[in-house]
């Protein structure tokens, strides 16, 4: 399936496909998501993104395009900031119709100089071939601890 939104459109969302996930694998595919968040594994991270993703921290008005570039370097950034990452006490809507998920939840980052960052998060994946094809995350308070 090509996908042909222009990259400089970050609020126009791809089309739905048919046969998509189940309700169940997009709750895996966010739960999979945040689980390799946590323990620091980037490969595990990129996995969950089509290639030609765009991720947008929406509460700092912050987009970044490509899994290999854009999305990679604000996990990259985003991993090394911190010694430890704690995603908990999520709250999920499913779309599967329209293949999407939103995703409630706290988010826990210590830093390396032992300050805590505590926010709350809601999340919105659009779902294309399994994969997160556009993201975009709301942060409490618009702190954007993401890059």
């Amino acid at each position: 399936m090509t996908n042909d939104i222009p990259r400089s459109d970050w609020t126009v969302h791809p089309p739905v496909t048919s046969g998509g996930s189940t309700y169940g694998q997009l709750v895996d595919l966010v739960e999979r998501y945040f689980a390799a968040l946590d323990d620091g594994d980037l490969e595990t991270v990129l996995d969950c993104y089509t290639e030609d993703a765009i991720f947008t921290v929406q509460s700092a008005h912050s987009p970044h395009a490509g899994r290999d570039t854009g999305v990679r370097a604000t996990y990259e950034e985003f991993i090394a900031a911190y010694a430890r990452i704690r995603h908990v006490h999520f709250r999920h809507v499913v779309d599967v119709e329209n293949q999407r998920i939103a995703s409630q939840f706290r988010a826990e980052m210590m830093g390396h100089d032992g300050i805590e960052t505590v926010l709350t998060s809601a999340n919105f994946f659009y779902v294309r071939d399994g994969k997160f094809n556009r993201v975009y995350v709301y942060l409490s308070e618009g702190t954007n601890v993401l890059g």
